[in-house]
């Protein structure tokens, strides 16, 4: 047999392989996608879309929703992410039980232009097309909570505890039921000022100067070099910072979930966001894992069990719902 079949037909059985690897690893991890009936790419504005997961079994005459926010940096990421286990066990369980899970895309960051507003703003925008396309969907308006990880939990805490006019919007505040928060950042330049940040920087010292340019994770965020414009740069973190919004005009029960060893965003930050949520009376629970890193890298198999828990009875708990 010729060389070049035999390097063809084993290419062919490593697409095949990678082929079955990915649909074996979705199955076994039981994605939402795998079950029940999944609406995707619906276009909520004329740049973004979203997937509506709707529940697997009937409970409610109207069904309650829950908004997931994917993580990524602000910079990446993807509606799909659901799909990862890291919730998949909640995510399926409030689907049996009669939620619509609905999962947006929105504006991400790219080299010389900040995401912001405008990532918050698309999220915004998810949910008022939600809400009014509620009768299609035979969803319940008034039942709505959110869920956001790293990233997603910033823009969902934003959406949450600030005025529409900080994120630029002439339009009134959307009210949840609940707010789930997942390793998500609360304080900006907490994560600026940050030791990874520093290492990252330094590493990239070794670089060509244009390449470290191209490599600096700020001008994604901010759009410009914070070093050349300190003033601009922490203005613009401060007013993109939830903890800074979060008064007693915000009343949802608070579920915020990290692990201890997280080296993206200082577990510090859920700290403080307790601490605040306590000294405004407002409902919260705070689950700290031990030897966890960010994404729940390093979590045993029980630390994993416990927060689909966490987040199901939760959602369960905090939803105003009555069944049929």
């Amino acid at each position: 047999m010729k060389k070049s079949k035999i390097i063809l037909i084993l290419f062919i059985l490593i697409v095949i392989s990678s082929v079955f690897g990915f649909i074996s690893f979705f199955l076994y991890t039981e994605a939402p996608f795998t079950k029940g009936n999944v609406l995707y790419n619906v276009d909520y504005n004329h740049n973004q879309s979203l997937d509506i997961y709707f529940p697997t079994q009937e409970v409610y005459e109207l069904r309650p929703v829950l908004f997931y926010i994917h993580g990524g940096a602000w910079i990446g990421g993807t509606k799909e992410a659901i799909n990862l286990n890291r919730f998949n066990g909640a995510i399926n369980d409030l689907r049996d039980s009669g939620f619509v899970v609905v999962s947006p895309t929105y504006t991400l960051g790219v080299y010389g232009k900040s995401p912001f507003p405008q990532n918050i703003k698309d999220v915004y925008e998810a949910i008022d097309f939600i809400k009014r396309n509620a009768d299609l969907y035979q969803l319940d308006s008034s039942q709505i909570g959110i869920l956001g990880e790293s990233a997603g939990a910033h823009i969902a805490m934003m959406l949450a505890f600030a005025e529409p006019g900080v994120y630029k919007l002439n339009k009134p505040k959307h009210e949840f039921d609940y707010l789930v928060d997942v390793y998500g950042p609360n304080e900006l330049r907490g994560i600026y000022q940050s030791g990874l940040l520093d290492t990252i920087n330094a590493s990239m010292a070794y670089f060509p100067n244009s390449i470290q340019n191209r490599l600096d994770l700020t001008r994604y965020l901010l759009g410009f070099n914070p070093r050349e414009d300190s003033a601009r740069a922490f203005q613009m973190m401060d007013e993109y910072s939830p903890i800074k919004h979060l008064s007693d005009n915000y009343n949802a029960p608070t579920l915020i979930i990290q692990g201890k060893e997280d080296r993206l965003v200082p577990f510090s930050q859920s700290q403080e966001l307790k601490k605040k949520l306590n000294n405004l009376n407002l409902l919260s629970e705070l689950h700290l894992l031990n030897g966890v890193d960010h994404a729940f890298l390093n979590a045993s198999d029980v630390q994993k069990d416990s927060i689909q828990r966490w987040i199901r009875e939760f959602v369960i708990r905090d939803s105003k719902v009555e069944e049929k």
